[in-house]
């Protein structure tokens, strides 16, 4: 199945935005609770967002913003499962909704909408407004990208109330693909389709079918949001008012939180976690399921090369050395030391229900074993300086030493880089120098054309956290271990890891037979045991911070706070 490059912006939202706090300001009077009994609340963020369209320039805030205002066919719950929400039940082959084609290997997907939604302006939210979104993201010229748009043939109004999907192949994520965290459905008689989907003025002056009306933007500042007197479901939201303050500094959020002064503190790390644990004012607000998988990625080509079959890495492209690294890693003390022991030990992509039931041995923390691995390899320390040389080994001139550069990036703050750290320190016990570099995520995610260093191939060594929404992790898989997306430009390939069998396992993962891809994802999770393209070290909830006198905030593994705000309460 062909697949579209999702835009650098769009990928990296599902690790960098989380923990990405910038800047320094004091903090404002606002408070969180309104002395004149109006039930208004306060949320904190780090940066204004660019816009209320997520799918343009994603840096979380935008979604965030985006759920207040704008609903999607469909969302995601807490626990990663999607539930209706412009449409009036979810599409499934055993209600007619589906109809697949097994020979044609195709699929298409009737959906039907509720009837008693509208915009701010008293307008009804119809298959029309579908459409024009679909177009304006489908124009070549000035649209975006869904993930499986490439499985689209064509979208059809069958009434004013329904729409239909017609896909060239079997594509199992249809539920999320026309709303979920990225996409909203936008107004028809609203939004200039003549100004393109990433530019209409729309997506700064978004006209309301949520919960919630934009009343006032301050860049810089604050954002204002009202109730929506015409919003669908009757009685809600229970909150009168909501400001977004703008808090560059996460220290300045975390007093705020600890004194009263703000309801909401998205995305907090694992110290502010640590810190509010006792507080009275503030609770934390943790994902059913884990949100985060904190990883390394070992470029396997040369550095600066982006092919490993061409140039492959002098050390890395030994899968031997990716599993001694593996071995020498003391996963349980990172987290113990750093986390807190909120991570959990994670060896596998498949960590998330239903997909969590695939037998993978975790790889012992053994030094020995990596010792004798790198040995095995060609690798061997003669002049005793601590500092491994090859004398055999498969890629790489004799002598050449054992040491690379590893990178992190500067806006997770000290939890990463003590991690880095650490993990500089084990290597090295068993022979491998590492050189530590902390550079901006700006630089690291970049596109090739403007400096990025992974893309551009120019890393031996990175680690980071990412992550995935909901439940399927299909498209996830294809972005990250895909032959294709190791092409710069495509995908998130970093690794430049190219495997056949596993390549067609993606395909073969393409299926609504559920059984079917169980099967395959343990296939696959066994070749990623076997080739360790990517190190996964532990898991780690999203978290959120909240007042105490709120109720109904729930984290979800969709990293948006908001998702559920029209059933928040004030106690």
């Amino acid at each position: 199945m062909s697949k579209k490059l999702r835009t650098l912006a769009l990928l990296t939202l599902t690790s960098v935005t989380i923990l990405s706090l910038l800047g320094c300001q004091t903090a404002p009077s606002t408070a969180g609770a309104n002395p004149s009994g109006e039930k208004s609340i306060t949320i904190v963020i780090g940066e204004d967002p660019p816009s209320f369209n997520p799918m343009v320039a994603d840096t979380g805030y935008d979604a965030l913003v985006m759920e207040m205002v704008l609903l999607g066919v469909t969302d995601i719950d807490a626990h990663g499962n999607v539930f209706p929400e412009l449409a009036a039940e979810l599409p499934t082959v055993d209600n007619g909704g589906v109809t697949l084609d097994e020979a044609a290997g195709t699929m298409s997907v009737t959906w039907k909408m509720r009837q008693d939604v509208q915009w701010q302006d008293g307008q009804p939210v119809t298959a029309d407004d579908v459409l024009f979104t679909w177009n304006a993201i489908h124009d070549p010229e000035t649209g975006s990208w869904i993930p499986g748009i490439d499985s689209i043939d064509s979208v059809e109004k069958v009434d004013q109330y329904t729409f239909k999907v017609n896909y060239s192949a079997i594509y199992p994520g249809y539920l999320t693909q026309f709303g979920g965290e990225q996409l909203a459905i936008w107004p028809a008689h609203y939004c200039d389709a003549s100004q393109g989907f990433v530019a209409w003025d729309c997506g700064r002056q978004p006209l309301s079918d949520g919960p919630f009306v934009l009343a006032d933007w301050v860049e810089g500042d604050h954002m204002t949001f009202v109730r929506n007197e015409k919003y669908y479901q009757a009685g809600k939201p229970g909150i009168e008012k909501v400001t977004v303050q703008i808090v560059p500094d996460d220290s300045v959020r975390k007093t705020m939180m600890m004194q009263g002064d703000a309801d909401i503190d998205m995305w907090i790390n694992v110290n502010t976690i640590n810190d509010l644990k006792d507080s009275e004012l503030a609770k934390v607000s943790l994902s059913p399921s884990d949100r985060f998988v904190m990883r390394l990625f070992m470029n396997q080509a040369e550095k600066g090369a982006t092919d490993a079959q061409a140039a492959p890495h002098p050390i890395l492209s030994d899968v031997r050395v990716r599993q001694a690294i593996r071995q020498a890693i003391d996963v349980d003390t990172i987290n113990e030391q750093i986390f807190f022991g909120l991570g959990h030990p994670q060896w596998t992509e498949f960590f998330r229900p239903p997909y969590n039931q695939c037998n993978v041995p975790r790889p012992a923390y053994d030094p020995a074993a990596a010792q004798a691995l790198l040995e095995a390899a060609g690798w061997t320390d003669t002049n005793g300086d601590g500092v491994r040389e090859c004398h055999g080994c498969a890629s790489a001139e004799e002598g050449y030493e054992m040491r690379m550069e590893f990178i992190t990036y500067a806006e997770y703050g000290e939890p990463l880089e003590l991690t880095q750290q650490l993990i500089g320190e084990m290597l090295g016990k068993v022979g491998i120098q590492l050189d530590l570099t902390v550079v901006e995520g700006s630089v690291l995610w970049a596109d090739a054309q403007s400096g990025g260093i992974e893309q551009g191939g120019n890393f031996d060594i990175d680690i980071w956290d990412d992550g995935y929404a909901g439940v399927d992790p299909t498209d996830y898989l294809w972005e990250l271990y895909s032959i294709e997306a190791a092409t710069p430009g495509f995908g998130w390939n970093l690794a430049r890891w190219k495997n056949d069998e596993f390549n067609s396992l993606i395909e073969d993962a393409y299926t609504l037979d559920e059984a079917s891809r169980q099967e395959t994802f343990c296939k696959m999770a066994d070749i990623l045991d076997e080739e360790a393209p990517i190190i996964m070290l532990f898991t780690i909830p999203n978290a959120d911070a909240y007042s105490s006198r709120l109720e109904g905030v729930q984290s979800t593994v969709n990293d948006l706070v908001t998702w559920n705000i029209a059933d928040w309460k004030i106690k």
